[in-house]
C-alpha cells in the first residue's frame, strides 16, 4: 500500500487505522481488522491455568485464541540451548480483538504477558511482545511511506516559539511561528496593553496554532527542543487558563486530542540513552531536530553543540539572507512597530536608524517587529533543513522496518535489526531464541604497532571491514537456523554498493558537462548550453538520489556486528561470534601490515583527537606558548579532499606542535568522520575524549586503555618548562580577564597570560574562582598551575 505516513493502533483498539494521502494530496484513513500475537517460551505454557490443559483450550476457544508450535531444526545445525529455550510458541488471535482484549485472556491463566514489578517473574521475559502497531505493521506487511523517493515528498510542518523565559509557569509567549515544506508561513503575534490582554491573546494564538495544525493536516511535525520546551509550554500555558485542558481544546478541532505520554520513551544515542516524554498527536508523526542533532552527534565528535545556529553552519544549511536577533534584545526590538530599522534583505544585516547612522544603499526601512518576525521565519527555515538533512536516512530506513517514524528516529541500530529478524521471524514460523548475557569481549586492537611522532604518513584501511569479514568468513551461529542475518547483510552491503557505483557515475557525468562547458563556452550556442545544463542538473539529481539510497543501507550494513554483540538487545546476538569478528579482524591488520612491510612501510598507531581536543603550540616568530582546540589549526580554505572523502590541510604553519618528543612542525592535519564510540576520560586536571582503540598514558607513562581507567587512574601531563619567552601584562587587563572568566563570559584566557612570569602567573590564579568549563580552560589552569609548582 503508497503513501501510507502513519499508522494507528491503540490497546483497545480492534481495528488499526491506516492514515495515507491519495494522489491529489488529500489525506485518508482505512480501517483494517486487528490480530494481536505473542511469542512465548514452553517453560510459560506449561504453567498457564495452573497446567490445566482443558481449561487452557476452552479459554481458548471462548477467546478465539489459537497457538502454534514454531520451527527451530535443521538438518544443518544443532539446536542452540538458547533457541531450545527461546520463544518456540507463537499466541495469536483468530478473530478481531484488541491488545487489551487479548491480554486478558492470560491475565485469567495467571501468566500475565508484562507481569507486575514485584512479581517473582518479572525479569524472566516468558513473553516476548511488541506495540498492537508493530504488531499489525508485522502481520500485515505494510510499511510506511511506500511511493515516496524523498522524505521532502511529505507534508511537514515545522514550528517555534518565542517567549519571555524558560519557566512556562511565569513567564509566556511572544510569538509562534508556523512553516510548512509547502509553502504555507505564518506569525501568531501576542499583543495587548494590560497583563489580562496579553494573558487573552496568548490564550488565543494557542488555539489559533492548533487549529492551523488541524487545517493544514502534515504527516509530520517538527520543532528544535520542542518535545521538551515548545509542546510543554503550550500545555501549561493552556491550562493556567482554568476550564478545559490543552488537551480537550485540541480535541475540538482533531480526531484525539494532543497529550504527553505519562511513560518515558527512549533516545538511543550511540552507547548511551536520553528520556523524554513524547507528544502524541492521532494520525501525525511528531519528531524533534534536536534528537536528530545529538544522534549525529553520537557518530559524529566533531559536532561541539546541539544549538541550532552551531548546526545549522555545520551542515552548510544556513540561508543567505538569515536575520538573527540576540534573545536578550528580542522583545526591546519586538515592541518597537514603527518603520524604525533598516534591514538588507541580501544578508539578513540590520541595525536601528539613528541620528548619527541613517540608511545606508542596499538597506530597506522595517519595523523592530518586522525584524523579529524575520527572525523568527528564518529560525523555522533553519530547522526545516537541519531536520530534513538528518532525519532523511530514518525516513528511509522506516520504509523497511515494522514500527512507527516516531521510533524509527530514536531508536538504537539493535533495536532496527531485532523489529527485522521479529518480521523474518514470523513470515516463515521461526523460533525466536532467548535473550543472552552482556558481557565484555576481545577487540581487535593489534599489539604489532609502535607509537610516536613521524612526519611521512599514508592511510591505510578497510573498506566495512567487520560486515565483510561476516560475510568472507561467514560468521553465523546456530541461532540463525536459515542464515537469514547474513543474507540481509549480503543484500545491504551488495545494493550500497550498486547506488554508490551510480551515484559516482551520475557524479562523474555532471563534472564531465560541467568541465566541456567551462571549456567550450565560446564555441557553444546558447541553445546547446541550456541543454547541456539541463543534462547537467539531471546526472546531479540522480547523483543524489542515489546518495540518499545507499546512505540507509550504510547505516544498516554497519549496525549489525554491532547488534551481533549485544544479545541483552538483540535475540539473535552472539557474543562469541562477535568476538570470532574481532579477532579474524586482527588477523587481516595482521596480513595488511605484513605485506605493506615487505614494501618498506613501517606501521604506528594512527589514533585521532575529537575536534575540541587541546593542543600545546608554540609560535615559531615570538616563541610564545598557546593551547587551543585542534580544529582551530585547520585552516579550511586549505582543505582538500581524497576519493575516499577524507580532508588535509597541508598549509604552512607558523608554530610548532608539543609532542612526547618536543616541538614538532606540522605536515599537514587529517580530518575524518568515525562511528566507534567515544570515551570522555576526567581525571579532574584534564578531559580527553577517546576511542577504545585509543592509547593513553598514566602518570607513570605506562600504556592504558580507556576500559581499564578507573577513579584511582591519573593521566600523563606534560610538566616539563615550555615557556621559553616570558612577556609583562599589565594587572588591569590580568583582572578584567579573571573577571569576565568568572562571569562565564569567555571559556579561556587570552594566550598572553599563558606567557606570564610566576609572580603574575600566581596573580591571575589567585582571582579566579569558577572551575573550567571546557577542555582548553581545563588545560590552560593546569598549565598555569604547573608553572608555578601546584599540584
Amino acid at each position: 500500500m503508497e503513501r501510507v505516513v502513519c499508522i494507528e493502533c491503540g490497546y483497545d483498539d480492534d481495528k488499526a487505522s491506516i492514515i495515507y494521502n491519495r494522489e491529489d494530496g488529500e489525506k485518508r484513513v482505512r480501517k483494517v481488522d486487528f490480530y494481536p500475537f505473542v511469542w512465548a517460551k514452553e517453560s510459560i505454557c506449561v504453567q498457564m491455568f495452573g497446567g490445566d490443559r482443558k481449561e487452557l483450550l476452552k479459554k481458548m476457544q471462548e477467546f478465539g485464541i489459537t497457538v502454534k508450535k514454531l520451527e527451530c531444526n535443521t538438518e544443518t545445525k544443532k539446536i542452540d540451548e538458547r533457541l531450545e529455550n527461546g520463544y518456540k510458541f507463537m499466541f495469536y488471535s483468530r478473530k478481531r480483538m484488541s491488545w487489551s482484549r487479548f491480554q486478558t485472556f492470560f491475565n485469567l491463566a495467571k501468566t500475565p504477558i508484562y507481569p507486575r514489578k514485584n512479581s517473582k517473574t518479572n525479569n524472566q521475559k516468558d513473553f516476548l511482545a511488541v506495540s498492537p502497531v508493530e504488531q499489525f505493521m508485522i502481520s500485515s506487511g505494510i510499511r510506511l511511506f511506500k511511493g515516496y523517493n524523498g522524505y521532502d515528498e511529505t507534508k511537514r510542518m515545522l514550528f517555534d516559539i518565542e517567549t519571555t523565559g524558560l519557566n512556562p509557569e511565569k513567564d509566556s509567549i511572544d510569538q509562534i511561528g508556523i512553516r510548512t515544506n509547502k509553502g504555507y508561513e505564518k506569525i501568531l503575534e501576542i499583543s495587548g496593553d494590560t497583563e489580562e490582554e496579553k494573558k487573552c491573546s496568548e490564550h488565543a494564538a494557542i488555539e489559533e496554532f492548533v487549529k492551523i495544525f488541524a487545517e493544514e493536516k502534515p504527516d509530520v511535525v517538527a520543532g528544535h527542543n520542542s518535545e521538551n520546551f515548545d509542546w510543554n509550554f503550550f500545555i501549561v500555558k493552556w491550562n493556567q487558563f482554568g476550564g478545559e485542558s490543552f488537551e480537550d481544546m485540541s480535541k475540538k478541532y482533531l480526531y484525539n486530542g494532543i497529550y504527553k505520554k505519562k511513560k518515558d520513551s527512549v533516545l538511543k544515542l550511540g552507547g548511551e540513552v536520553e528520556y523524554f516524554k513524547p507528544t502524541m498527536i492521532w494520525g501525525t508523526t511528531v519528531v524533534d531536530s534536536l534528537h536528530a542533532v545529538r544522534r549525529a552527534q553520537a557518530i559524529d565528535s566533531d559536532i561541539k553543540s546541539a544549538n541550532l545556529k552551531y548546526v545549522t553552519k555545520y551542515l552548510d544549511l544556513k540561508k543567505e539572507n538569515r536575520v538573527y536577533v540576540p534573545g536578550d534584545k528580542i522583545g526591546q526590538v519586538w515592541r518597537e512597530t514603527d518603520n524604525s530599522y533598516a534591514l538588507n534583505e541580501t544578508n539578513g544585516d540590520w541595525y536601528k536608524i539613528t541620528d548619527t547612522k541613517q540608511l545606508e544603499e542596499g538597506y530597506n526601512t522595517v519595523s523592530g517587529r518586522y525584524i523579529v518576525e524575520r527572525y523568527l521565519l528564518d529560525d523555522i527555515y533553519e530547522t526545516d533543513k537541519v531536520e530534513l538533512t538528518l532525519n532523511e536516512a530514518n525516513f528511509l530506513i522506516a520504509k523497511m522496518l515494522p514500527t512507527t517514524f516516531q521510533r524509527a528516529c530514536t531508536m538504537g541500530t539493535a533495536g532496527i535489526w531485532k523489529l527485522i529478524m521479529l518480521a523474518w521471524c514470523y513470515e516463515n514460523n521461526l523460533a525466536i531464541p532467548s535473550f543472552g548475557q552482556s558481557r565484555s569481549f576481545t577487540g581487535g586492537l593489534s599489539r604489532l604497532l609502535k607509537v610516536g611522532y613521524v612526519d611521512r604518513i599514508v592511510k591505510l584501511d578497510y573498506n566495512s571491514l567487520y560486515p565483510s569479514i561476516m560475510l568472507t568468513w561467514w560468521v553465523t551461529n546456530n541461532l540463525d537456523i536459515t542464515d537469514s542475518l547474513l543474507n540481509m547483510l549480503d543484500y545491504v552491503l551488495t545494493n550500497r554498493e550498486k547506488y554508490k557505483n551510480l551515484k559516482n557515475a551520475a557524479g562523474k557525468k555532471a563534472k564531465s558537462i560541467k568541465s566541456y562547458i567551462n571549456d567550450n563556452k565560446d564555441k557553444l550556442s546558447q541553445e546547446e548550453i541550456n541543454k547541456l545544463k539541463e543534462e547537467m542538473k539531471e546526472a546531479n539529481a540522480e547523483k543524489n538520489a542515489n546518495d540518499k539510497k545507499q546512505s540507509p543501507l550504510k547505516v544498516l550494513g554497519n549496525s549489525v556486528f554491532g547488534s551481533l554483540g549485544g544479545p541483552q538487545i538483540f535475540p539473535f546476538g552472539d557474543t562469541n561470534a562477535a568476538e570470532r569478528v574481532t579477532c579474524i579482524g586482527r588477523q587481516c591488520l595482521r596480513l595488511m601490515i605484513s605485506h605493506f612491510n615487505k614494501l618498506g612501510y613501517e606501521p604506528i598507531v594512527g589514533d585521532s583527537f575529537v575536534g575540541d581536543t587541546p593542543l600545546f603550540i608554540k609560535y615559531k616568530d615570538s616563541g610564545l606558548i598557546d593551547i587551543k582546540e585542534i580544529s582551530e589549526l585547520i585552516e579550511e580554505k586549505s582543505i582538500r579532499t581524497d576519493i575516499l572523502g577524507r580532508q588535509y590541510d597541508t598549509s604552512k604553519k607558523d608554530y610548532y606542535v608539543l609532542c612526547r618528543s618536543g616541538w614538532c612542525d606540522v605536515n599537514y592535519i587529517y580530518r575524518h568522520k568515525t562511528d566507534k564510540d567515544i570515551y570522555e576520560i576526567n581525571d579532574g586536571k584534564s578531559i580527553v575524549d577517546v576511542t577504545e582503540d585509543h592509547s593513553l598514558f598514566n602518570e607513570n607513562k605506562e600504556k592504558i586503555k580507556p576500559s581499564e581507567i578507573n577513579e584511582d587512574t591519573r593521566l600523563e601531563y606534560y610538566n616539563g618548562e615550555i615557556s621559553e619567552n616570558v612577556i609583562y601584562v599589565e594587572n588591569n587587563f590580568i583582572e578584567m580577564s579573571a573577571k569576565v572568566y568568572n562571569n562565564g563570559l569567555i571559556d579561556r584566557f587570552d594566550y598572553k597570560l599563558l606567557n606570564m612570569n610566576l609572580i603574575q602567573t600566581e596573580y591571575l590564579l589567585s582571582l579566579v574562582t569558577r572551575k573550567p568549563n571546557t577542555k582548553v580552560g581545563m588545560a590552560q589552569i593546569q598549565y598555569l598551575k604547573n608553572k608555578i609548582g601546584k599540584k
